[in-house]
């Protein structure tokens, strides 16, 4: 197969955003072509780019991806496979088997996307040794407190943007955390649950660049998260950590990313720092989502998104990463996120203080997440939030105060109907 920067073909499964653009930036004359889902399409940005875009059921089997691939390896011999998103990594997996291109293993694919497997993988390797059962009725989680008493957490076991996360604290909160997980679970591969101990400490989340099997760490992320749901309303970059803490949720990330496997690639960990331990919560082959990339790109000058897409045309990074941390250039120290979560329920009339806000000392970028005409329901995960404010500062709380305040100048008129639905069949 031809290697050289006017031939190249990239195949991209499931879409990426902007990405495709980015990877043509890396390497000129580079030919894309993208696999997706139907739900992909609008997002897929320089479309008219592409030289084929090829588009399957929401129900399609991992044999017609492979055999759509091979339709396209066929008639334009490839070159490289990525997939920049989260949703098909299996079938990526396949592809990749199937033409015989460099991705990540199927093993590391599965283990990664399934937490169960995860924890099996992680335990064998002595990374970890959280306890995580599946279930799928009351009966189940209560055997799991049986082993490791309250409290616990119930999630989709292939749960993301934390759809589906509850809390149990007794027996009374069984019902609904099943309940609640079958609605987070609902629109995922797997509606299994996974329920495992109530892990106490501070949340933070792990980006880190994997080359050839090294894993370099560009930074730890501090993450604000509510209570009931655990959606994340804040992340402040550097955590503000004692550098022998920081050394050390480093290396427990280093361990779980050679037990499962990964070789090359950027990757987000989320872990969970008590007084004695690191425990791995969830890892993701792709970089963080809250525009934690972006933050880090302000504060460090390493751009997580163009490493994605410079390592899926097969350019080299680590040695550019190295240098981007140690160069010293003048830049803010530290910046933050914050997001409006409106306690509201209804539908959004407007939206004020945009303006107001982006006009505030440090405020970096103020985007409305939940336009005029949408419902707001409750923040019931990641994509109900409203809206979000970045900003930098001198220390984490300089930045994190003026995120806070850019927030605090938005508002939502939201309608409300005088009468729900669901009461006015009680007089039927």
């Amino acid at each position: 197969m031809s290697d050289t920067p006017d031939t190249m073909h990239l195949l991209i499964v499931s879409g990426g955003r902007d990405l495709p653009d980015r990877a043509r930036d890396a390497r000129p004359g580079l030919r894309t072509t993208v696999i997706c889902r139907p739900e992909v399409v609008p997002r897929l940005r320089s479309r008219e780019k592409l030289q084929r875009l090829i588009v399957l059921r929401e129900d399609a089997p991992v044999e017609e991806w492979v055999a759509a691939a091979r339709f396209v390896h066929a008639v334009d011999p490839v070159d490289r496979l990525t997939n920049f998103t989260e949703k098909d990594t299996e079938k990526t997996a396949a592809i990749g088997g199937a033409l015989g291109l460099e991705w990540h293993s199927p093993e590391t694919v599965r283990a990664v996307a399934d937490k169960c497997a995860m924890r099996r993988v992680l335990a064998e390797a002595g990374v970890s040794e959280t306890i995580a059962e599946l279930v799928h009725d009351a009966e189940g989680i209560l055997k799991v407190a049986e082993k490791t008493g309250y409290p616990l957490i119930c999630k989709p076991v292939r749960g993301v943007a934390s759809k589906g996360v509850t809390r149990i604290d007794g027996p009374a909160d069984i019902e609904r955390a099943l309940d609640w997980g079958a609605v987070g679970a609902g629109d995922l591969d797997s509606a299994d649950l996974l329920v495992e101990p109530f892990l106490s400490g501070d949340e933070y989340s792990v980006e880190c660049v994997s080359e050839d099997g090294e894993h370099l760490v560009v930074g730890v992320t501090r993450k604000i998260s509510e209570h009931d749901h655990f959606v994340e309303v804040g992340h402040v970059v550097p955590a503000p950590l004692p550098a022998a803490d920081t050394d050390r949720i480093a290396a427990t990330v280093r361990d779980m990313l050679a037990a499962l496997g990964v070789r090359t690639g950027v990757t987000h960990t989320e872990v969970i720092v008590s007084a004695d331990a690191v425990h791995i919560v969830e890892t993701h082959l792709r970089p963080a989502g809250d525009e934690i990339p972006e933050l880090w790109a302000r504060v460090s000058g390493v751009d997580l998104i163009d490493v994605v897409a410079r390592q899926a045309v097969g350019l080299k990074v680590l040695d550019e990463v190295r240098a981007a941390l140690a160069d010293g250039k003048e830049r803010p120290r530290c910046a933050a996120i914050w997001y409006a979560c409106p306690d509201a329920v209804g539908e959004i009339v407007s939206v004020a203080g945009e303006d107001e806000a982006r006009a505030l000392e440090g405020v970096t970028d103020v985007e409305v997440l939940r336009e005029p005409g949408k419902r707001l329901k409750g923040v019931t995960g990641s994509f109900a939030r409203a809206a979000h404010v970045c900003a930098v500062g001198a220390t984490q709380d300089e930045a994190l105060k003026r995120a806070q305040d850019g927030v605090r100048r938005l508002s939502f008129t939201v309608r409300t109907d005088g009468m729900a639905a669901r009461h006015e069949t009680l007089a039927s």
